[in-house]
């Protein structure tokens, strides 16, 4: 009976969190915005650029859910009035640039050529400058060390949301002595924006959701990968719309705003 009392206070507290999600997050990432620069050029017209602005590439079992927040980006930002070009432009500009200079990260060492990287990004934006692009925007998806808390609810803070605990099967019965201290993978979303002035003109992040849910039926139960991971729409829209705040101001955002 202990038990099922305190699963459903769990599930009780998730659903409070739930309704209060915007309230002030002390995790939320700051962000960096170039007022003057925005001042100077009105952004009307931009493209998401398919290359991370870290020039790492997104790691494989990430590529699929990235390709599908891409799109969940593009909405957004035709729902707030920006006209996306398609990917080719950015990808045109890329390809040439990387055929110029060579590639800029090496998959033997795992590193990024910071002066390749800077050849190649000059290289694509000025490239750019001949169309009617006015900014490229870089949504890195990258992965992030977390951890639920010890409390009742046991929810995951990071970059501004909270997510409760997974379970990896429906019906999940869970021991007294689980490690809620015990660091799992979750998923957070970069925004880097640039002129193709080459001026950079905001940066900002945004948490996502967890990558790894409980397996209660293992002995002890652990962290396991989440299968079809990132397709909550509610928690990719709420870490999108962080992401991009102020440069797209969000409705109750839960971080304080930078002076």
């Amino acid at each position: 009976m202990a038990r099922i009392i305190r699963i459903a206070l769990m599930a009780l507290a998730a659903v409070i969190s739930a309704c209060s999600s915007h309230d002030y997050n002390p995790t939320t990432a700051p962000y960096q915005i170039d007022k003057a620069v925005l001042a100077k050029k009105a952004i009307k017209r931009v493209v998401i650029a398919s290359a991370n602005v870290s020039g790492e590439p997104t790691r494989y079992f990430l590529q699929k859910p990235a390709a599908r927040i891409d799109a969940k980006v593009k909405q957004y930002l035709e729902k707030n009035g920006y006209q996306v070009a398609p990917n080719y432009e950015f990808d045109n500009a890329y390809n040439q640039a990387v055929r110029t200079y060579g590639n800029l990260y090496d998959p033997t060492s795992g590193r990024v050529d910071p002066t390749t990287w800077r050849a190649v990004m000059a290289s694509t934006i000025k490239a750019l400058q001949g169309s009617n692009v006015d900014a490229i925007i870089f949504t890195d998806l990258i992965e992030r060390d977390v951890s639920h808390t010890v409390g009742l609810d046991h929810l995951a803070m990071w970059d501004g949301v909270s997510r409760k605990p997974g379970f990896s099967t429906a019906s999940a019965s869970l021991s007294e002595g689980f490690d809620w201290n015990k660091q799992l993978k979750a998923a957070t979303l970069v925004i880097t924006i640039y002129t193709t002035d080459l001026e950079g003109v905001f940066t900002g992040r945004g948490g996502l959701d967890t990558l790894q849910v409980i397996n209660a039926k293992s002995t002890p139960a652990t962290y396991v990968r989440r299968k079809n991971a990132l397709t909550n729409n509610d928690n990719l829209e709420e870490g999108i719309a962080i992401a991009f705040h102020p440069f797209i101001p969000m409705e109750d955002y839960p971080g304080k705003e930078a002076k």
